[in-house]
């Protein structure tokens, strides 16, 4: 092949192999501190529980006939979401890796910490490749 065709064909494949990487991350919430939950014991109190953690994500009342408006447990959440994404002229590649802080306090019925739920990964979100780990 002469040099202009191979040239001519380098011209026509440049944009089929033209393309572009992003990598983005959204957080939603604010991180869980995880000494503080560590902190929280059987037995302390709902003000105690929010001096250590902050005001609850979602609040979940009690559903029994008699006491319907009773605190049942205060849940925290944080979402971090790391996203990579492959653009090329005709093909795209996209990964997106989600994780969660989630901790539920549960309390008995004198309004003290019965028992705390904890799961901590949000920190563990990472950019991946689009095609897997």
């Amino acid at each position: 092949m002469s040099l202009v065709k191979h040239l001519l064909l380098l011209t026509l494949a440049l944009p089929l192999l033209s393309g572009c990487l992003i990598f983005g991350r959204r957080t939603t919430d604010q991180p869980i501190d995880a000494g503080a939950v560590a902190q929280l014991k059987a037995g302390m109190s709902k003000n105690e529980v929010t001096g250590k953690l902050g005001a609850p994500h979602e609040i979940i009342f009690s559903n029994k006939e008699h006491d319907p408006l009773r605190e049942h447990a205060y849940v925290y959440e944080y979402k971090n979401d790391a996203g990579t994404a492959l653009f090329f002229f005709v093909v795209n590649f996209g990964n997106l890796d989600s994780k969660r802080d989630r901790v539920v306090v549960f309390f008995d019925e004198a309004g003290k910490v019965a028992y705390v739920g904890q799961s901590l990964k949000g920190g563990e979100a990472s950019f991946g490749f689009p095609f897997g780990k």
